[in-house]
């Protein structure tokens, strides 16, 4: 974590650490419209592997964006759902989805020089 004290810090650098990666959006989005168990969130996000979403949904529940919430002990069923952080942050996703379709012909641009 970068020093507060730092005049270049900005708090929204360590938030796009955890959020640029592809699955930590798909999962948000997932769980914006209702609680689901891990199965579910799995077959709902193609490509993800069962280490790969338990990971992400570790890290958000860290961040404070999701709830797990364990339903049953035999067998094990557990539930995510956002907390308020979380459907806070899917409203910001939402915005940043629009401005990336709006601005997607400078977007696939820009990509290129990045690449190179």
């Amino acid at each position: 974590m970068e020093n507060e004290s730092n005049k270049n810090y900005c708090p929204a650098h360590e938030a796009f650490k955890v959020l640029a990666n592809k699955w930590s959006l798909m999962i948000i989005k997932e769980l914006s419209s209702e609680k689901m168990r891990f199965n579910a969130i799995k077959k709902k996000i193609d490509g993800i592997s069962s280490r790969e979403l338990s990971k992400r949904l570790e890290v958000l529940e860290q961040i404070g964006a999701i709830n797990r919430k364990i339903i049953s002990i035999k067998p094990i069923m557990v539930e995510y759902s956002l907390t308020e952080a979380g459907k806070e942050l899917t409203d910001a996703i939402e915005i940043l989805h629009d401005w990336t379709i709006k601005n997607k012909k400078n977007i696939k641009h820009i990509e290129k020089l990045v690449r190179a």
